[in-house]
């Protein structure tokens, strides 16, 4: 784990509603086609996966999750674009793999950290840590 933090972040970003699962999975293909399509993506691309809702408080058909390309803040790109929240996040690498992630999920309990519960848990994948079959979970902190 390390700690990083986290200002100004910008994406441009697509978002579906509807249970969590492997919709989201496609929705990450979509916007990772997009982006190519637009000559955006590459070697150097970092792209965020963002569940915003709790599925244990939200029904699942309300649920939301956004895939976006951290962009520069004013950047011309043709999606809709947000900021992340500031703050200070504990990052976690994972093995990108289907077993690696859901450990992560079903263990995230057990973690000594004091979450900020009113930011969402960010999944992040840059390229060169794909390349290496990892990416990272970004958790938000109190400190």
């Amino acid at each position: 784990m390390k700690i990083e933090i986290f200002q100004g972040v910008t994406i441009a970003y697509m978002r579906r509603i509807g249970a969590y699962g492997s919709e989201n999975r496609q929705l990450m293909e979509n916007l990772k086609a997009f982006l190519s399509q637009h000559g955006l993506f590459h070697e150097k691309s970092t792209i965020l996966g963002i569940p915003l809702d709790d599925p244990a408080i939200t029904p699942a058909e309300q649920l939301r999750y956004d895939v976006g390309l951290i962009v520069p803040a004013h950047a011309a790109i043709p999606l809709p674009t947000r900021s992340i929240d500031d703050g200070t996040y504990a990052v976690f690498e994972v093995q990108h793999t289907q077993q690696g992630v859901s450990s992560f999920w079903q263990n995230i309990g057990n973690l000594t950290l004091s979450i900020d519960n009113t930011k969402p848990i960010i999944e992040r994948y840059s390229s060169p840590k794909i390349a290496e079959h990892l990416c990272e979970f970004c958790i938000p902190i109190i400190r």
